[in-house]
Order: structure tokens, then C-alpha cells, then sequence
């Protein structure tokens, strides 16, 4: 019975080698290459991702009602619902939903009209007759989806909301139904993008 050390020539083990040694030259050269990094700062946030198929459902099925603004400098597209109101004579409040195309995430952007921050929303629930206020200050993505994730029960019939302007003037905003609506479309179908339900 022969042992392996037997059964290894002198040429095999030099051909052993040079193949491991190159496979790691190998590997070390590719991952120069590799575009993609992980992410290892622990920041990661698993809240604002999308899978290609949520992706893709967005795109195909729900962004034909939506007007597209391409921005390629920042490498976004941003989506606003079609049948928002538009007009800025009054204060009023709009939503955008923001892909971005390097990273698989998406945001939800809060877009007052005016564009003054910060700004209160005074609300009422007129059947229970409760009432608080909710103040956006501005910020990063995460504040976008905080503030936005507590407008969203606000939006029912049966809650009367007023803006307050940082120079404390009042205006009774989401009067028209046809915007209330447009909000709480363009947050339902956000939070079907990044696939948490609401």
C-alpha cells in the first residue's frame, strides 16, 4: 500500500503551486476591478432598499401615473403623481418618490409648497375629537420617511390638517380630495416599492 506522499511527483507538486498561487494572483487581480463594494460602515439600511422586482413592478405597472424628472447628475430619477395639484398659489404639500440607479434604494420625498422649512402640521381628528401637531424640519432620508410615515394615518377623511409657516401664519391645507388622494397614492405605492407593508 503505497502512501500520498508517494503518489505526488516532484512536477505535480510544482504544477499544485503554481496553480494556487495563481489562482490568488487571480482573485487578488479581479477585486480591482469589482465596482460594487461591500458595505462594511454598518450603515447600511435595509429599510430603503428594493429588490429588481419591486423595481420592476414600479416601472412597469405604476409609473405611467407618474411625471418623470431624470436627474443624471446625481444619477435619480424622481417620480411625482400626475394628478397632484400643482398650483403654488396656496400652501399645499406634495410627495416624490426617489430611485436611486447606483444603489437599490429608494426614498420619499416631502415637497411643501412653499418650500420654506421648517413647517408644522396641525391636525384634528374632528370624529374623536383629538388633536397634535407633527413639525418637518428638513433633513436626510430617514427624516423624509419618519415624517411621511406619520402623515399617513393623517390622511383619512375624518382629519382636518393645517400648515403652520415658520412665520406662524396658518393655512387649512389637503381640503380637495383629489390631493389627499394623490398622497396617499404616491405613500401606498412607496411602501409597496420598498416592500413594507402599509
Amino acid at each position: 500500500m503505497s502512501s500520498a506522499k508517494d503518489s505526488l511527483s516532484p512536477e505535480m507538486i510544482k504544477i499544485l503551486k503554481i496553480f494556487g498561487i495563481g489562482s490568488l494572483l487571480f482573485v487578488f487581480l479581479l477585486s480591482f476591478f469589482n465596482e460594487r463594494r461591500a458595505d462594511n460602515s454598518g450603515e447600511a439600511n435595509s429599510l430603503l432598499r428594493i429588490t429588481d422586482a419591486d423595481r420592476l413592478f414600479f416601472k412597469n405597472v405604476r409609473a405611467a401615473y407618474y411625471d418623470l424628472e431624470g436627474r443624471d447628475d446625481a444619477k435619480i430619477n424622481i417620480y411625482r403623481y400626475g394628478k397632484r395639484i400643482q398650483e403654488e398659489q396656496s400652501p399645499n404639500l406634495n410627495l416624490s418618490i426617489l430611485i436611486n440607479r447606483i444603489k437599490d434604494e429608494a426614498y420619499i420625498f416631502v415637497e411643501p409648497i412653499p418650500e420654506t422649512l421648517p413647517f408644522k402640521l396641525i391636525w384634528n381628528n374632528q370624529s374623536k375629537q383629538e388633536s397634535g401637531e407633527l413639525t418637518f424640519y428638513g433633513g436626510g432620508t430617514l427624516e423624509h420617511y419618519d415624517f411621511v410615515s406619520k402623515l399617513s394615518p393623517l390622511l383619512e377623511e375624518n382629519f382636518r390638517l393645517e400648515m403652520e409657516l415658520e412665520n406662524g401664519e396658518r393655512y387649512e391645507i389637503l381640503t380637495d380630495p383629489k390631493q389627499r388622494n394623490a398622497l396617499k397614492t404616491t405613500i401606498k405605492d412607496y411602501f409597496r416599492l420598498i416592500n413594507q407593508p402599509k
